[in-house]
């Protein structure tokens, strides 16, 4: 087994207000991190609050408090209509652009940089777990970006910089700096990586 970094492993050491202020200045470039500047824009940016769940939930997750997370999910289900399974692992600079609808199952990996609009689905593949049978979750690389109502099923990896287009159902790997689209979904463009290269 590789001991390289994994998607999501740059938010493990991160406290709850490290990874919310890495959102809101994913969200809005240019702003200063402080709880003033996420409260100011709480009311305005649905990214922000639907990122504070998450975050305590991941955070309630890795230190062992699941019934909590459990419970958040429950509360972001009833306030904004994103259902965040807990235990999944979400790296720095999450931009939930339009959030509603969004749905990542417990055992997805979400690199840095990547932005979800409205309607995502990280699903497994099978839902019944059937005795012997791992539910297998997506695995989304940094600078991902996943279009509207995209639908992401079982233990594929969506590569670093692709993109997946709207209403698009993606049942194998995309590999890096590809642009998929359709139902199933087939590379239809490669994205410049001249110009998705670190920012």
């Amino acid at each position: 087994m590789s001991d390289s970094p994994r998607p999501g492993d740059s938010s493990l050491g991160l406290s709850f207000a490290q990874l919310v202020f890495s959102d809101v200045a994913a969200l809005r470039p240019g702003s200063r991190p402080g709880w003033l500047g996420v409260l100011l824009r709480l009311p305005f940016v649905p990214g922000v609050p639907a990122s504070i769940l998450l975050r305590a939930q991941q955070c309630l997750a890795r230190s062992g408090r699941t019934r909590a997370a459990e419970a958040l999910r429950t509360l972001g289900n009833m306030l904004i209509g994103v259902d965040f399974g807990a235990g999944m692992v979400v790296g720095t600079g999450l931009k939930l652009m339009h959030p509603v609808g969004v749905t990542m199952g417990y055992g997805a990996r979400i690199g840095d940089d990547v932005t979800f609009a409205s309607g995502v689905v990280l699903a497994a593949k099978y839902y019944d777990d059937a005795h012997g049978r791992e539910q297998e979750f997506p695995t989304i690389e940094d600078g991902v970006v996943l279009g509207a109502h995209a639908v992401i099923v079982g233990g594929v990896t969506v590569g670093r910089n692709a993109t997946v287009g709207a209403n698009s159902v993606v049942l194998s790997d995309v590999p890096p700096n590809t642009i998929v689209l359709g139902n199933p979904a087939r590379r239809v463009a490669m994205r410049d990586s001249a110009k998705v290269t670190d920012a």
